[in-house]
């Protein structure tokens, strides 16, 4: 990827992250230091899957990916991370990014993998703060569900 603002390169590297009360290390993709956890890279993925995947995971590492929610709440539970969230738009070809200091994914049983994001900065817009007295709703093919 190239940021049109400072002219970089981004390279994609292969690491290994432990994921608590997993067996074996994951191998994942990082760029910059930042581990991939969803990755879109076009049409080439149906992205309108089942529940059982987007909490387990899918796609490739090196193409369109999903970690799963199971693992990002277990990696996200284990130590405090950041997000960012880079994103091309089409028209331009312009690279706009968002940052939060904290990120943090609940567990199923008592929080439907609630999403936890602050400290925003960026140019992207801060679309993830939601209205916490608001019921949101997380729908795949087959599952469809309101988080509060």
């Amino acid at each position: 990827m190239i940021n049109c603002l400072t002219e970089f390169v981004a390279t994609n590297e292969t690491t290994n992250v432990t994921v608590p009360t997993q067996s074996a290390p994951l191998l994942l993709m990082s760029v910059f230091g930042w581990i991939i956890i969803h990755q879109n890279l076009g049409n080439t993925l149906d992205w309108q899957l089942p529940w059982v995947d987007y909490k387990a995971g899918f796609g490739s590492i090196d193409g369109n990916f999903w970690l799963g929610l199971d693992r990002m709440h277990l990696l996200t539970s284990s130590q405090a991370y950041q997000l960012r969230v880079e994103m091309q738009q089409t028209s331009t070809s312009k690279w706009y990014s968002a940052e939060y200091w904290t990120f943090k994914i609940g567990d199923e049983l008592n929080d439907k993998y609630r999403l936890e994001v602050s400290g925003y900065s960026g140019d992207a817009g801060d679309s993830l703060q939601y209205d916490v007295t608001a019921t949101m709703m997380m729908m795949t093919t087959d599952v469809i569900f309101r988080v509060k």
